[in-house]
């Protein structure tokens, strides 16, 4: 007979609740492209690092599923394409138009400025992708970084 706090533990680890065995899981999209590996989580945030990226606070609405990985519920052009980007001031930078991966890694996104110049922004740059997208830096400094 199966130990019914085991099941119960069990459960309660796979079903993606916070503090619960998301920590070292790959954070990957629906094509394989891997993100990075869960550092730490909250209720709507999950710590995303140790990739090619530092890291990345990810909303927890581009989540699908968890498994042996964290699965999210698009290819990172879909989720991110048309989310509106901000600097580190809270200023309107542009709009992502689309991310650039390197084989089965993410490595940038290309975003289109108010003059409709398009502007590489590395992972590095970015704090947090949810609603929007939140640089670590000001718009100065980005474009000093991108050669733009």
């Amino acid at each position: 007979m199966q130990n019914p706090l085991l099941a119960a533990a069990v459960g309660r680890v796979a079903d993606g609740s916070p503090g619960h065995g998301l920590v070292g899981k790959a954070v990957v999209d629906t094509e394989g492209v891997e993100i990075g590996f869960v550092m730490t989580e909250d209720e709507k945030f999950l710590t995303v690092g140790e990739g090619p990226i530092g890291s990345i606070r990810l909303g927890k609405r581009f989540v699908d599923r968890v498994a042996d990985r964290v699965l999210l519920k698009g290819t990172l052009v879909e989720m991110f394409t048309g989310l509106n980007v901000i600097d580190a001031g809270g200023e309107f930078v542009g709009i992502v138009r689309d991310t650039i991966e390197t084989e089965d890694s993410w490595d940038s996104i290309l975003v289109e400025d108010e003059e409709g110049e398009m502007v590489v922004v590395v992972l590095e740059d970015i704090k947090t992708i949810d609603e929007f997208v939140e640089l670590d830096v000001t718009g100065d400094e980005l474009y000093e970084t991108s050669g733009a």
